[in-house]
């Protein structure tokens, strides 16, 4: 019976979780380039439970009574690396990145991968993200002084019709090696691939999130529900409990 309150409890901490990455992936689902999450969880090893002290015994052993389930846990937080929709745009600065593969920008902390295409123009002309970290190309950060530039759809970068730079896209061995750092911003524990996979670049155009605002408030609902019934089902051994201590415990 106290046993329950364990299971029960432990399923409301796998739904709190839960509706935490939910709530993050709505909260992101403007965020340009934003990869939404989810996470997986998994139940813990059944154990089997013997009978102690039987009056009658097999082998020498205490027979089995059958297995007990100890709740669930999260396994792990995942990120769905699939593309999100294109969205036209009328910002030459804006580059959507079709394909497994991600932009590099510098930052503070070294090289980070992204797929949020929004980028401007600062004071001395280089292409910058929103918090100003440069976008990468062959030659180092890429400088276009002005509007008057086109991107291809391999990423080099033309200024009256000569090749001045191109823009840096990598891939990796596993994603799974990607770290979240901030909205679209990823940090990797392994190098990025010789060979990059085949990718396109449109201009004028970004990535939108891949969050499905539909599919998620759908699941948001089903784990509402599924911490409602946990919730109940631990009122209901909470007052068993009470009543076998306080009236069939009784001593009369």
């Amino acid at each position: 019976m106290v046993r329950g309150l364990y299971i029960a409890g432990s399923g409301m901490m796998l739904q709190r979780r839960q509706m935490e990455v939910i709530t993050n992936n709505i909260a992101n689902a403007d965020t340009t380039g934003y990869k939404k999450d989810f996470l997986v969880s998994h139940s813990f090893d059944q154990v089997m439970i013997r009978r102690i002290n039987a009056s009658g015994t097999l082998g020498g052993r205490e027979p089995f009574v059958g297995s007990l389930h100890l709740g669930t846990q999260v396994d792990q937080k995942f990120i769905d690396f699939a593309n999100g929709s294109l969205e036209a745009t009328d910002r030459p600065t804006d580059f959507a990145l079709v394909g497994d593969a991600f932009f590099v920008v510098q930052t503070p902390d070294g090289e980070r991968y992204t797929g949020n295409g929004a980028f401007y123009i600062d004071e001395q002309g280089f292409l910058v993200c929103g918090a100003g970290n440069f976008l990468m190309g062959s030659n180092g950060p890429i400088q276009v002084w002005g509007l008057n530039f086109t991107v291809n759809e391999q990423g080099a970068v033309l200024i009256n019709g000569q090749i001045v730079d191109v823009i840096r896209v990598v891939s990796f061995a596993d994603n799974g090696s990607l770290r979240k750092q901030g909205g679209s911003l990823f940090s990797s524990v392994e190098a990025p691939m010789g060979e990059t996979n085949p990718f396109l670049i449109r201009q004028n155009a970004l990535e939108t999130s891949n969050v499905d605002l539909a599919r998620e408030m759908v699941d948001m609902l089903q784990i509402y529900r599924a911490y409602e019934t946990n919730q109940r089902m631990i009122s209901m051994i909470d007052e068993t409990v009470g009543r076998a201590v306080n009236e069939i415990g009784r001593l009369r």
